[in-house]
Order: structure tokens, then C-alpha cells, then sequence
């Protein structure tokens, strides 16, 4: 028992350490699409406002998120830890594995740059870690493992050949292009799908 705790103990400290180490580089994408009025009495167009997570990736301001998230977006902004938002356009776009790389107008005032992992290396067992904002609730954690590694050969919307890392680390609305972290705090993922029974 007192063997378990300890492990218990350590484990927890490597996760707190880890993602203290990394949350600053994760953002809160916001987006802003602009779509016909489905009322009748309305004319004109109407905002509908998303919301999803990324990760700063390069200290020349280049954030990596899911494709769904700004895919259809008329604008995009991104905010900091510190409540800095900034503005950023989709610079490339890769919707047949959903990843974006987004460009920001200008650097932040501090800059914490997430290390990319290798994904090749993640194995089925590894435990990793999700920072992002499900339901809007910003640089929220959840941790879990890795619980197999797919490759959908068959056509998922718009995924064809896409290799997939699935988790039991909790994923809500909003985590949608939030980075999955390995133990090391190196980026192996990029929330893409939330499979349920309602779907």
C-alpha cells in the first residue's frame, strides 16, 4: 500500500510539473463566422461565434490547431493565459488529417513555445495529457492513456488515411485542436473527434 501511494504521489508531481511546464503555450482559438439570416423578419447576416483550443508551436507565432475549428471561420483570434488576444489567419490547412497552422498578426508579449514529439515513438499504454477548454473553460487538464493507435482507411467525413491516437483523457466541446501531451510535456496529438453513442 504504502508502495502504491508513493507511486500515486510521483506520478502526480510529474503531471503537475509537466503541465505547468506547458500550459502557457496552449491557446483559446475564437472564431467568428459570418452566415445568412435564417429568420424571415431578419435580413442581412448573422455571427455565429466558436470556440476550440491550439498550441503555440514557434517563437515566430505559429499556432497548430484542428482544421474543423477555423475552417470556415471569417476570422480568428487567439488568447493567451493572460487574457492577450490576438488576431491570425489560416496560413495551411489539412483537412484530410484536420490539423491548421494559423499565423498570429503579432508576438505576445511573453512566449512559451510547446516542443514538438514524435508520434511515431507513442505507444498503445503511454499515458499523455490534454490541455485545452472544453466547454469554454480555459487550460482545463485531463489525463488518461493511450488506448490504441488507427489508421481509418475507411472515409470518416473527410478523413481518409489519417492516423489516429485514441484516449480515455476526458474530451468535451471546446478541446477541439488542443494539443495531447506526453509525459516529456512534447506535443504527440492534436484533439481532432469525440466519439459517443449519441454521436
Amino acid at each position: 500500500l504504502m508502495t502504491l501511494f508513493a507511486f500515486e504521489n510521483i506520478n502526480a508531481q510529474n503531471i503537475r510539473e509537466a503541465f505547468r511546464g506547458v500550459k502557457d503555450s496552449v491557446v483559446v482559438i475564437r472564431t467568428v463566422q459570418k452566415e445568412p439570416s435564417r429568420q424571415s423578419q431578419e435580413r442581412g447576416f448573422v455571427s455565429l461565434e466558436g470556440v476550440g483550443s491550439g498550441v503555440l508551436i514557434s517563437s515566430d507565432g505559429k499556432v497548430l490547431t484542428a482544421a474543423h475549428v477555423v475552417q470556415s471561420a471569417d476570422s480568428v483570434a487567439v488568447q493567451f493565459t493572460d487574457d492577450e488576444v490576438i488576431s491570425a489567419r489560416v496560413i495551411s490547412s489539412a483537412r484530410f488529417a484536420d490539423v491548421a497552422l494559423l499565423q498570429l498578426d503579432r508576438m505576445p508579449d511573453k512566449v512559451t513555445v510547446a516542443a514538438l514529439g514524435d508520434s511515431n515513438k507513442t505507444e498503445v499504454g503511454d499515458e499523455v495529457f490534454v490541455v485545452g477548454a472544453p466547454l469554454g473553460l480555459s487550460h482545463s487538464l485531463s489525463v488518461g492513456f493511450i488506448g490504441a493507435k488507427r489508421i481509418s482507411r475507411q472515409r470518416m467525413g473527410s478523413f481518409r488515411n489519417a492516423e489516429f491516437l485514441q484516449t480515455d483523457a476526458a474530451i468535451n466541446m471546446g478541446n477541439s485542436g488542443g494539443p495531447m501531451f506526453n509525459m516529456k510535456g512534447e506535443v504527440v496529438g492534436i484533439v481532432s473527434n469525440m466519439l459517443s453513442r449519441s454521436g
